[in-house]
This record gives C-alpha cells, structure tokens and sequence, in this order.
C-alpha cells in the first residue's frame, strides 16, 4: 500500500507515524497518487478535491474521544475542564472539522501529574501509533471502519 502523510515532517507525530507506515511495509510518498492519506497532526484544512484523491479516503488523528472535543487544543481543553480521560481517535476525513467517521479510537486516562506537552508525547503519541496500526492492519485486510460520529455527544473548542 502507497501513504501519503500530511503535516510537519519534523513533529513527533510526523516521525512515530511514518515509522509505523514503514514497518507495516507500506511504502511512504510525500506527494503524489497513494492508496491512502493519514494526517497524525493536522494544523489545516484538507480540501475536498484532495480528500477524494486516494483509494481508501484519508485518515486524521484528534486527541480527543470525539465527538466530543471537535477543534484545535482539545488536550489543553481537557486539562481545564480538568476531565478524566481523553482519546486516541482517527477518523475519516470530510468537509467538516473533525467530523467525520471514526476509524479507531482508544481512550486516555488523562494523568495529571504530567504537563499537557508531556502527557501528549508519554501517552497519546504511544497511543496514536497502536490505533494506527490497528487502522492499517484492518484496511490492509479490507475492513474499512467507519463508525459515525453521534453529533448529539459533540462539542467543539476553539484554539487557546
């Protein structure tokens, strides 16, 4: 299979997800035609015309159990409202924000004894990268997940 990934080449999530690509054996472009697209840290909005270009669709990570914390900062949200769990969620890109069916997801314990740029590299980066593979295990096997989301459990939160 061909991924294309999106983002800053240089962020952690970037590199925990290219490396989890390349072992699965999966063959890494940077542009072009790709069988799938995956966005571990998205900081834009992916158009419409390129979310229709890749075979399976493409997949972003949100660090929140969405629906429920839909918007940019959704870790330092979590820490204000000073809630107990959050999540690893991939989704199914579309034309909204953060909208679109989940992929896989698996929830956080939020550990407060840790600032909320340490609990994302200790804990959702780890966890991103197993729902990852659980996501490219599954397509790869021709199990496409797509769970809608519940809009009545959404929120959204604007950038901090």
């Amino acid at each position: 299979m061909i991924v294309k990934i999106l983002g800053n080449i240089d962020t952690p999530a970037y590199k925990a997800a290219e490396d989890c690509v390349r072992k699965k054996g999966h063959r890494v472009w940077r542009s072009g035609a790709s069988d799938l697209v995956i966005a571990p840290l998205l900081t834009e909005k992916v158009s419409s015309e390129a979310l229709k270009e890749p075979l399976y669709g493409t997949l972003i990570f949100h660090p929140s159990p969405l629906p429920w914390g839909r918007g940019a900062s959704s870790i330092k949200w979590a820490y204000k409202r000073n809630e107990p769990i959050t999540a690893a969620t991939w989704f199914w890109a579309n034309d909204g924000y953060d909208t679109g069916d989940i992929c896989e997801q698996e929830i956080v314990r939020i550990d407060y004894s840790l600032r909320p740029r340490d609990f994302y590299a200790y804990d959702i980066l780890p966890a991103m990268i197993r729902t990852l593979n659980r996501c490219l295990d599954n397509i790869q096997m021709g199990y496409i997940r797509r769970i809608p989301q519940v809009e009545r459990y959404s929120s959204y939160d604007k950038r901090t």
